[in-house]
C-alpha cells in the first residue's frame, strides 16, 4: 500500500518534528516515501512540497503539518478513504484533536491527488492575497470542478507540545483567522492557563494579534513574532522528550479527549 503514497512533512522549526516523522514511519512508510520540506511563507512550501510530489510521481501525496502527531494506522486509513473518492476528488482532508480549539477540527492534513497537483499548484495565491493560501487554492480547485472532501475521521493530535514562541505566533494568527472563535478560546485559554503555562502563552499572543491592525502573513520569518516570550516573561520549552510520545500514546490520548461544552457548541 504504502509505495503509493509519498508523506511530506511541512515544517518551520516545530518542536515535534521529529516526532511527527517517527510517526508516520513507524506505521511502515518507507524512510524514502518521507520528504520533510522547510521553506517559507506557507505558501512557498506548499509550491515546495507539490514540486517534489510532482517529480516523484506516486499517486497520493500526504501532506502534513509538523505541529502534527499521527495516530496508528492513521495514513492506511486516509488512503482507504482516497480510494472511494471519484477521480477528480483533488484532495482529502482529516480531521485533528486540536489542543488549543478543545476538540477535532480540519487542520494540518491534506491527502493530494498527485495527477492534479499540476493545476493545484496554478491555484496558489499570491503571498499576502489571501491568509488561508490552502483553503483559497481548494475552493478555486473546486470551482473548476476538482473538488476536496472532508473526512469525520481524526487523523492525530494537533499543536500539542509545541514551543512557546509558535503557540504565541499562531494565536497571535487566530486573532485575524478565527476571530469568530473568540468567545471559545477565551473559555478554554482562560481556565487552562491555570495548570498550563501554553494556554497563558496562548492569550498572549491572541491579544498582541487584537491589537494590530495591519496585515498578517503566514511567515514564522516575520517581525511581528519576534521577542514574543520576553514580552510576557516566559521561558522556552527544552527540546521535546520523544520516549514520552508513541502511536499508542497518541491514540490514548484521541481515546480519552472530553472536550469542553463551548466546543460541541461552536463546532
Amino acid at each position: 500500500m504504502f509505495e503509493d503514497v509519498l508523506i511530506i512533512i511541512r515544517c518551520a522549526g516545530e518542536r515535534t518534528e521529529g516526532l511527527c516523522r517517527q510517526m508516520a514511519l513507524a506505521q511502515g512508510v518507507p524512510e524514502e516515501n518521507v520528504i520533510q520540506v522547510r521553506e517559507a511563507p506557507f505558501s512557498e512550501a506548499m509550491k515546495r512540497s507539490f514540486r517534489v510530489a510532482i517529480e516523484r510521481n506516486m499517486k497520493w501525496t500526504f501532506c502534513v503539518d509538523a505541529d502534527v502527531l499521527l495516530r496508528p494506522g492513521s495514513i492506511a486509513r486516509m488512503m482507504d478513504f482516497a480510494a472511494e473518492q471519484p477521480e477528480n476528488v483533488c484532495e482529502i482532508q482529516g480531521l485533528v484533536l486540536c489542543k488549543f480549539f478543545g476538540g477535532p477540527r480540519p487542520a494540518g492534513n491534506h491527502l493530494y491527488r498527485t495527477s492534479l497537483l499540476k493545476k493545484v499548484l496554478h491555484n496558489i495565491p499570491a503571498e499576502g492575497e489571501d491568509i488561508r493560501p490552502e483553503a483559497h487554492t481548494l475552493d478555486a480547485m473546486t470551482a473548476q470542478g476538482y473538488p476536496w472532501t472532508n473526512i469525520p475521521y481524526i487523523v492525530g493530535l494537533h499543536d500539542f507540545e509545541q514551543y512557546h514562541k509558535d503557540i504565541f505566533r499562531k494565536c497571535f494568527v487566530q486573532a485575524h483567522k478565527h476571530e469568530n472563535f473568540t468567545d471559545l478560546f477565551m473559555e478554554i485559554w482562560r481556565k487552562g492557563s491555570e495548570e498550563d503555562q501554553d494556554f497563558r502563552v496562548a492569550l498572549a499572543g491572541f491579544a498582541r494579534g487584537l491589537e494590530h491592525c495591519g496585515p498578517v502573513f503566514i511567515d514564522i520569518r516575520d517581525q511581528l513574532f519576534t521577542h514574543c516570550l520576553d514580552t510576557i516573561g516566559v521561558v522556552e520549552k527544552e527540546p521535546v522528550v520523544s520516549e514520552n510520545w508513541s502511536l499508542d500514546a497518541v491514540e490514548t490520548t484521541i481515546r480519552d479527549w472530553r472536550g469542553p461544552t463551548i466546543y460541541k457548541e461552536k463546532l
